[in-house]
Order: structure tokens, then C-alpha cells, then sequence
């Protein structure tokens, strides 16, 4: 899997694999950050091939309204570009929660093991 240059920070890395992005979070996400990793998530999705997203969120920070107004807009752009898939590695409650905020369109898969969830986005 290989990083893309420029998009990190202490709290969070983007990579791409083959068909999907990947998103980490490690710590805490100010929702000024969150647009920013949505800003380098968009060139990301604008290539054909990516049409899934796994979103990994290893924090135990709490999501405000922000936040989740943020990963509806991310659905939604995601939409846009093909990107129709998502796997949220998290505890079963916010991974619940985030799917709950992504347009009906998307297929999601929730688990708490990201091994699980990057073999589901290969496939």
C-alpha cells in the first residue's frame, strides 16, 4: 500500500491501494482538519479505479455535529466520484453511528478489525 506524499498528520494518514483509499485516525480531529483530509481525500477519488473507502479510526474521540455533517459531505462527494463502498473500523457503537450518516447509496461494512475490512475492500 502506498502513502501519498503530503497527506498526513500526527492525528491522521490517507493512503491508496489499487480500487480504495484508506484513512487512519489516531487522534484527536478538529473539524478544520476534517475538511482538510476531505480536500486531499478529492484528487484521491477522482481516478476511476478507487470506488471504495476504508476508514479507520483507532481514537476514542468523541464526534460533534461537525464531524458527522463532515463524513455526510465525504459520502456525498464520494457519490460523486463512484466511490460506493465503505468499511468504518471502529467500536460497534460510532461505526453504527458514522454509517448511520452516509447516504443510503453507500454499501458499508462495519468491523472493529481492519485486516477484515481492507481484505472486504480488495474485493
Amino acid at each position: 500500500m502506498k502513502q501519498i506524499s503530503g497527506a498526513e498528520s500526527e492525528n491522521w494518514t490517507m493512503k491508496v491501494e489499487n480500487n480504495f483509499t484508506l484513512i487512519e485516525y489516531h487522534g484527536d480531529i478538529t473539524p478544520e482538519e476534517g475538511k482538510a483530509i476531505v480536500e486531499n481525500w478529492t484528487p484521491l477519488i477522482s481516478d476511476n479505479e478507487v470506488d471504495t473507502h476504508v476508514l479507520h479510526l483507532d481514537a476514542d474521540d468523541h464526534f460533534d455535529n461537525d464531524t458527522f455533517d463532515t463524513v455526510s459531505e465525504a459520502g456525498a462527494l464520494g457519490l460523486d466520484h463512484g466511490v460506493d463502498r465503505w468499511a468504518i473500523v471502529a467500536r460497534k457503537t460510532k461505526s453504527m453511528a458514522i454509517s448511520s450518516k452516509l447516504p443510503d447509496d453507500i454499501e458499508t461494512y462495519e468491523s472493529e478489525d481492519l485486516g477484515e475490512a481492507l481484505e472486504w475492500a480488495r474485493n
